[in-house]
C-alpha cells in the first residue's frame, strides 16, 4: 500500500505541490489585498478630512475678506461701462486673467469665490465667459506669458 502511495507521490508531485502551494497562496493574497483595501480606505478618508479641514479654513479667511471689505467704502462707478455687472453700483476693479474682463467689484468678487468654494465649484471661472481664472494679477499674467513663450 505504502508503495502505490510513494509511487502516486513520484508521478504527480508537481501537481501536489502546486496545489499544496495555491491553497496557502490564495489565502494569503487575499488577507494582503485586504491589508492594502483598509490601508488605502484610511488614506483616503485622512485626505478627505484634511481637504474639510483647508476648506473650512478658506469659508473663514473668506468670511473676514468680507466683513473688512463692507468696512471700506466701495469705487463708485462713473459710468455704466465700468459697472459692477452683479451688484450694479460699485465699480467694477478686479479683472480676470486669461481672458482679460474686468466686471466684478471687490465685494462680488469675494462673494462669487465664496459660492464657488462652498459649492465645490473649482476651478474658478470668469462670470461672464467662463474661462477657466488662471490669476488676477496682470504682472503674473505676463511673466507666465513670457516664460510660456506666447504672446500677450
Amino acid at each position: 500500500m505504502l508503495s502505490g502511495f510513494s509511487s502516486f507521490i513520484k508521478r504527480h508531485s508537481t501537481t501536489v505541490i502546486v496545489g499544496v502551494g495555491l491553497s496557502l497562496a490564495v489565502p494569503a493574497a487575499y488577507a494582503i489585498y485586504r491589508y492594502l483595501k483598509n490601508t488605502n480606505q484610511q488614506a483616503n478618508a485622512e485626505a478627505s478630512e484634511r481637504r474639510g479641514e483647508k476648506l473650512n479654513e478658506l469659508r473663514g479667511k473668506l468670511e473676514r475678506l468680507l466683513v473688512s471689505l463692507e468696512q471700506i467704502v466701495p469705487e463708485v462707478a462713473e459710468n455704466e461701462d465700468e459697472e459692477c455687472i452683479v451688484c450694479n453700483s460699485s465699480k467694477a476693479v478686479i479683472q480676470t486673467f486669461p481672458c482679460k474682463h474686468k466686471v466684478l467689484c471687490r465685494t462680488c468678487f469675494v462673494r462669487t469665490l465664496q459660492v464657488a468654494v462652498t459649492d465645490f465649484n473649482l476651478p474658478l471661472k470668469c462670470v461672464l465667459c467662463r474661462t477657466r481664472i488662471a490669476t488676477l494679477d496682470r504682472e503674473r499674467h505676463e511673466e507666465n506669458a513670457m516664460q510660456s513663450g506666447s504672446s500677450i
